[in-house]
This record gives structure tokens, C-alpha cells and sequence, in this order.
């Protein structure tokens, strides 16, 4: 991904700042930025290089009357949002056995990741009712209170684009090429909002690059929809290039790994090859819990040093 970006900028076919660039950790993106530097005589700084939460940031920040917030919203990490809804709950008087704060949490976030305010939300039984009405009441704790939460960084990113047609123009125009690392864990929003930025369906896209491996999607329980992979297959028509050559593991390990998977019939077909040596027999190893677990690993340790191999 990275070396696409330096030959897209060096072919003279973008400027830096004529592509948008998401990762999933801030890592990644400053790995890709200290790469790009010893690639390019360049200036990254002004690059739109980033993680989705990291980039809907900096869009919120330049349009935030658009987006109706105040110029300097504050950010709700994971513990602040439990201890907001806490407080949510304590000054409504809710029994928070009833309606555990970190249920809660999980319900709109849920709901955010998918796209979903309080007020489309489905009603249903007399719980799902108070949980919808718990997530309204705290999205208007939050507007009040000029924060937003992870999830509402990119939901209200998408809104802003959806509902304000000359600033999504704006960005459609500038971002020729949109890059995407990681695609297997992007959520229903993510790609909902790569769709609406990259102009898709309009009648000149940007070019969409995706790097992804349906093998390694193990995030759903965060929303990571693999699904995903396969609607930008279907809809982008993208050309697939197949990375199959393995520089990490041996081919014992590569021949087991696919002896499982292959069983998966949803899967991308792919088989990974190494020019590397078989390496050892796989051993197996049961233990009962973690406990045991730890314990063959630390005597493994201890086995291999006394040895003479180094830690």
C-alpha cells in the first residue's frame, strides 16, 4: 500500500495531498508516513494519512459548525463514554442492574457502528424501548456537553458528508485515490463512508484500493463485517491481485494452516506457498485452562535455554 502511494505521487498521477490513506492504528499510519519519507523527497505533514477515527477527527474539526459542534469538542475514549453513561444513568434515576452501563455501552455503539441514531432505532418489548430511549437521552447529554465518543466521530463524519452536498463534492474532488488497509475489519459504517467519500455511483469515481485478507477477519465482535470484501468485489469491479507467497512461516505450518481453513467454503480461494525450508513437525500441546497453558510455554522456555538457546 505504501509503495502505491510513493509510485502514484512519483508517476506524477496525484499529489500528496490528492489521496486519503486509512489504517487501523495510529502505528500503521506512522510506519506508512516514516516509509514514505525515506521513499520521497517530500513533506508528509499535510498528508490525509490516518486511522478512520483519526481522519473523521480532523474532518469534524474543519467543518464542526457543519457538523453542528463546537470548535473544540473533546473526544470520549472508551472509559469516559462507560463513565458518561454512568452518570447518565445516576441522574435519571435507572437502576443499573437493570440496565448495566457497559450493556448499554455496547447497545450504542452497536447501533453507531451500523449507522443508527436513537430515533431510527426499531422499538420493541418495554427493554428494547428503555434502551433506545437510554441512547437518545445520552446523545443529548453529549451534544450539551460539545463531546463525542469514538463511534460518534464516524457517524457524524458520514452525516456531515451525506448531508451537506458542497463539502462532500469538495472531498470527492481532492481524493482521487483512496487507500485502504486492513479491509476485512472495516464495519457497515466504515464502508458505507469509503463509498460515500470515494463518489461511488456518481459518474467519475475515485479509484478505491483495498488491501485485505478474509483469513484474518476476527473482529467481529467490534463490527468488522467481512461480508464487506465482498460487496467491494461486487461493486467496485476492483482488479484482485493474489499475495500468496509467505516470507513468515515455514511450509509445514503453511500446509496445516490450509488443511483448516480450506474447509471454510465462503473464503477467497488462495493457497499460501513459501520458498523457505518445511521446518519442524508441528507438535500439539492440550491444556485444561490458561494455567496449564503458561506453564508448558514458561517450561518450553526453560527446556530451549538450558540448551543453549538465548531468550
Amino acid at each position: 500500500l505504501t509503495t502505491r502511494i510513493a509510485w502514484l505521487i512519483q508517476t506524477g498521477q496525484v499529489s500528496p495531498t490528492g489521496l486519503l490513506a486509512v489504517t487501523f492504528t495510529n502505528k500503521a499510519a506512522k510506519e506508512m508516513l516514516t516509509r514514505l519519507t525515506a521513499m520521497l523527497p517530500i513533506n508528509t505533514r499535510g498528508m490525509w494519512v490516518g486511522t478512520f477515527h483519526g481522519l473523521c477527527n480532523r474532518l469534524l474539526r474543519a467543518h464542526h459548525k457543519d457538523a453542528g459542534l463546537p470548535a473544540t469538542f473533546q473526544i470520549l475514549d472508551i472509559q469516559d463514554q462507560l463513565s458518561s453513561i454512568k452518570r447518565l444513568l445516576k441522574s435519571l434515576k435507572v437502576d443499573d442492574e437493570k440496565f448495566p452501563p457497559k450493556q448499554l455501552q455496547y447497545f450504542i455503539n452497536n447501533a453507531k457502528d451500523k449507522g443508527y441514531r436513537s430515533k431510527s432505532l426499531e422499538r420493541g418489548d418495554s427493554y428494547q424501548n428503555a434502551m433506545v430511549e437510554l441512547y437518545q437521552a445520552y446523545e443529548e447529554q453529549c451534544q450539551k456537553e460539545g463531546v463525542v465518543d469514538f463511534a460518534e466521530l464516524l457517524l457524524r463524519s458520514y452525516e456531515l458528508l451525506k448531508n451537506h452536498q458542497p463539502i462532500r463534492e469538495h472531498y470527492q474532488e481532492r481524493f482521487r485515490h483512496i487507500l485502504v488497509d486492513e479491509f476485512q475489519d472495516t464495519n457497515a459504517l466504515q464502508y458505507a463512508w469509503l463509498k460515500l467519500i470515494s463518489g461511488y455511483g456518481s459518474s467519475n469515481p475515485s479509484s478505491v484500493f483495498a488491501v485485505g485478507d478474509d483469513d484474518q477477519s476476527i473482529y467481529a465482535f467490534r463490527g468488522a463485517d467481512v461480508e464487506n470484501m465482498r460487496l467491494y468485489e461486487k461493486q467496485f469491479h476492483p482488479m484482485m491481485v493474489k499475495l500468496e507467497q509467505n516470507y513468515r512461516s515455514t511450509s509445514t505450518i503453511l500446509n496445516a494452516a490450509h488443511g483448516v481453513i480450506e474447509k471454510n467454503k465462503a473464503r477467497k480461494e488462495k493457497k499460501l506457498w513459501t520458498a523457505g525450508d518445511s521446518g519442524e513437525k508441528i507438535r500439539a500441546f492440550i491444556g485444561y485452562d490458561e494455567n496449564m497453558e503458561a506453564e508448558f510455554v514458561a517450561s518450553e522456555i526453560k527446556r530451549l535455554t538450558s540448551q543453549g538457546w538465548k531468550f
